[in-house]
């Protein structure tokens, strides 16, 4: 039983790949160790299958990444390991203390020699009328849906956005009887030919892709490139969805507009890092639009610039569970040298090939990144009446009179004081990747100069029956 001020070597924020790979390696070393996630299951998002308790899902066949996840899975729950799903982290303090929030109801102070933040990523969006009507679905949340519970939202659907999830997205649900209207993908088809210098290091998710791509065409699904969602339309709830073509500037083509009669839409546009807790821990960041947008700042061991924390997986760069595996077992070494336990002789030849490989990975994430990068022209098309902060209904015509105006707004706080946005119950998490692109598009500054959003304890909603019940055993 978890009990307030407990102590642990090492404390693990995130159950995906690197945190759980991390878990795995280290249990063999007799430490004390604590795995924490927010989630009811263990995996994170790549990793969610139905429950047991659900029955038997018997066209559930995972690929060899997924087997190899769910794997360290069932070792790490059959380690001497704290496990607590279920659990979200509020703050981080000085003293290598945590706060966290236990299942809605309970408070615990936590404290730690060595910290390892893998907190993972979280779905861009890139706002369009409508977004918000119901019927309207991200990629993740239809993945979700379909993992967790087995449920399609409807039969018929249209998908669109950027990104190889897109297709992942398209291909779990063909796979499980959906009937896809159309993929409206608005990059152009040429960046999928520029992913081929990276085949040689890379094999395994080409092979993946391959596998996405033979499902989709040999379903017979429309697959639309430079396709851009103009609007979504529907008395109260979707009915129709309007799609328009891209120029190569990612500037919408007059008289291009095609309407697609569907009560359902998913839409994706990649993954940007999870960044709060290790900006509220004091490490340092850094942007890198190549690499996702703001990530930890990180050496070749995974340190981050606060001693006794590391980081790993998709908050040093979008790069999918290859990469996070990779980064997962590097930590695991890094945090071993820090505690010096382990032969260190013994390790250092695994460990230069894990670095070795890991260079590989970040030519893929740049490469990645790179090519399905929003244009700016794209973002700042975005009409006036669009809803951009989805809590405070703020819209782009309110944003682009806090900046241009004469009000100050050059930055998101100020930006956030002036018009609200980001300041409902998810803080940001869903607008603010889109909120910097388009403060650095009307500033024309870079996003350095612009900046982030501050954050501080809770890094999240706390319950008031949690709040009650402070540091209980």
């Amino acid at each position: 039983m978890i009990k307030n001020n407990s102590k642990y070597n090492v404390i693990i924020i995130g159950s995906g790949f690197s945190g759980i790979t991390a878990a795995e390696m280290l249990a063999d070393h007799n430490l004390n160790i604590l795995l924490l996630d927010e989630n009811i299951h263990f995996g994170g998002q790549l990793l969610r299958k139905i429950p047991e308790e659900l029955g038997e899902y018997p066209s559930y066949k995972p690929e060899k990444i997924k087997r190899v996840g769910f794997d360290f899975i069932d070792k790490v729950k059959n380690e001497k390991i704290t496990l607590m799903n279920k659990t979200i982290l509020l703050g981080v303090y000085e003293n290598n203390e945590i706060l966290v929030e236990y299942n809605r109801e309970k408070t615990f102070t936590l404290k730690y020699d060595m910290l390892l933040f893998a907190t993972g990523s979280r779905e861009k969006f890139l706002p369009f009328k409508g977004w918000t009507l119901p019927g309207v679905y991200s990629t993740g949340m239809l993945q979700v849906l379909i993992k967790s519970s087995g449920i399609l939202p409807v039969r018929r659907m249209l998908m669109a956005g950027s990104g190889l999830f897109l297709f992942a997205a398209a291909y779990e649900y063909l796979k499980n009887g959906g009937e896809l209207l159309g993929l409206m993908e608005q990059s152009p088809f040429l960046n999928k030919i520029k992913f081929f210098p990276q085949l040689f290091h890379q094999f395994s998710k080409f092979a993946e892709g391959g596998r996405y791509l033979s499902k989709i065409y040999f379903s017979g699904v429309p697959v639309k490139y430079r396709r851009h969602i103009i609007e979504a339309r529907g008395e109260k709830s979707l009915e129709e969805v309007v799609v328009g073509k891209l120029d190569s500037d990612g500037e919408l083509i007059a008289g291009s507009e095609k309407t697609y009669q569907t009560e359902a839409l998913a839409v994706g546009y990649g993954f940007v890092p999870n960044i709060e807790a290790p900006q509220l821990a004091g490490c340092e960041l850094e942007y890198s639009g190549e690499k996702g947008g703001w990530i930890v700042r990180v050496n070749d061991s995974l340190e981050t610039s606060v001693d006794g924390i590391l980081a790993a997986g998709e908050i040093t760069g979008i790069g999918g569970a290859q990469k996070s595996l990779n980064e997962g077992k590097i930590a695991a070494y890094t945090i071993l040298e820090k505690l010096g336990i382990g032969d260190r002789e013994k390790g250092a030849s695994p460990l230069k090939k894990l670095k070795r490989e890991r260079k590989h990975h970040m030519n893929f994430v740049k490469c990645f990144n790179s090519l399905y990068r929003i244009k700016p022209k794209t973002i700042i098309g975005i009409p006036d009446d669009t809803v951009i902060c989805r809590c405070e209904n703020v819209d782009m015509k309110t944003i682009k009179n806090a900046v241009q105006t004469g009000m100050g707004c050059f930055d998101p706080n100020s930006l956030k004081i002036a018009t609200r946005c980001s300041m409902g119950q998810c803080q940001g998490r869903i607008c603010s990747p889109v909120i910097y692109d388009i403060l650095q598009i009307l500033c024309q500054k870079s996003a350095e100069e612009i900046g982030m959003y501050s954050v501080r304890p809770p890094l999240k909603p706390v319950s008031i029956k949690a709040l009650k019940n402070p540091h209980n055993s």
